[in-house]
């Protein structure tokens, strides 16, 4: 019997670390200037091994086994999560791989290659030839054959903020990460940003682009992280992991602003809010447990997540995800197997979050 040894709540104390939720690179099979095991590690929490593309029946393209196997096994050595990237500028076939009788089996193939691998999850990246009933479907479905994994695995976007679909899926993916790499800090907060979460993506949930090979400086990639941190939002991804141009001396200004292995959540500290409260109960001496949880009527219409992460920030379940529901609310522990566990609810761009230990 699974059974809950204890809770504590982190208070601002907890949240004071001035650094991003994520930081994930994409390691491209073409560049070649760095191998999986030379990889500058630190800048990020998660890389994503690009690309994969979908075939027209449901298939997929993928790259070397082996370098992908030596990525994952890089990363796992390190407590970083390796993904893969599906699609890329120039991919045109997303729309008859989604297409109602063919996209259980894309993505039946998708999560078989991701399985086979042993990759922590996906990022997708449907950039062409857009249909928009298809992207929203193919990603809701995503989800939900995800979620019955255990762990979950990661799911990641990387969108357009110009192409309003990209942005409408922020309920079925852990990170909506933006692809304007050249874009300043000042941009990112006054027009991009608000964009993305005008169009429902909570604030916790975006991510700023950074491109080496857009020409950004180091000052540059100093100021977007300053400013996701500063302002709330989620965390950047960079595009791509290079040793041209000032590629090394931008992933090392990065790391400074990346979660170390001991971080158990990223936070800041105007994060945590009262209204919005979180509690973790043992009842008896049987050890079932629940999560109760509060939204007040003021936060109506705002997304509601609650989900479950271990102690280096990675989602292991999602427990509940809607929009507009406010009350108070009550659920079994999920059965996550023993261990330590961060339990986490935000609303819009407040958070709570507690700490619980289940044994045996």
């Amino acid at each position: 019997m699974l059974g809950l040894l204890m809770f504590a709540f982190f208070s601002i104390a907890f949240g004071q670390q001035k650094k991003l939720g994520w930081s994930l690179g994409y390691y491209t099979t073409w560049d070649g200037s760095y191998t999986p095991a030379n990889l500058p590690w630190d800048a990020f929490t998660s890389v994503a091994y690009f690309q994969i593309k979908p075939n027209t029946d449901g298939t997929l393209q993928t790259p070397s086994d082996a370098v992908a196997t030596q990525l994952i096994k890089e990363g796992h050595a390190r407590g970083k999560k390796v993904v893969y990237c599906i699609g890329g500028a120039g991919v045109k076939t997303f729309t008859a791989a989604c297409a109602t009788g063919v996209r259980g089996k894309l993505i039946s193939n998708m999560i078989i290659y991701m399985k086979r691998l042993g990759y922590d999850g996906i990022d997708t990246d449907w950039e062409e030839s857009f249909n928009d009933a298809e992207f929203q479907a193919w990603h809701k479905e995503l989800r939900d054959s995800i979620n019955k994994l255990t762990p979950v695995p990661m799911l990641t976007i990387a969108a357009e903020d110009w192409a309003a679909v990209t942005l409408t899926v922020s309920a079925y993916v852990d990170q909506v990460n933006d692809m304007d790499y050249s874009s300043s800090a000042s941009n990112y907060l006054s027009s991009i940003f608000p964009t993305m979460t005008r169009a429902g993506a909570p604030k916790t949930k975006c991510g700023a682009g950074m491109g080496i090979s857009m020409g950004n400086s180091v000052q540059h990639d100093i100021d977007i992280c300053n400013m996701v941190i500063n302002n709330g939002y989620g965390g950047i991804i960079m595009w791509a992991i290079t040793k041209n141009d000032s590629g090394p001396k931008n992933m090392a200004a990065l790391a400074q602003f990346v979660p170390t292995s001991t971080s158990e959540i990223a936070t800041r500290a105007e994060q945590v809010f009262s209204p919005i409260t979180l509690n973790i109960t043992k009842n008896g001496s049987a050890g079932v447990s629940e999560i109760r949880y509060s939204i007040p009527n003021s936060f109506n219409g705002s997304t509601v997540d609650l989900g479950v992460y271990n102690l280096k920030g990675a989602l292991v379940k999602i427990l509940a995800h809607n929009s507009g529901m406010t009350g108070a609310f009550s659920i079994p522990w999920a059965q996550t197997g023993a261990g330590k566990y961060i339990v986490k609810l935000s609303a819009d761009s407040k958070m709570q979050v507690a700490k619980a230990v289940v044994i045996e």
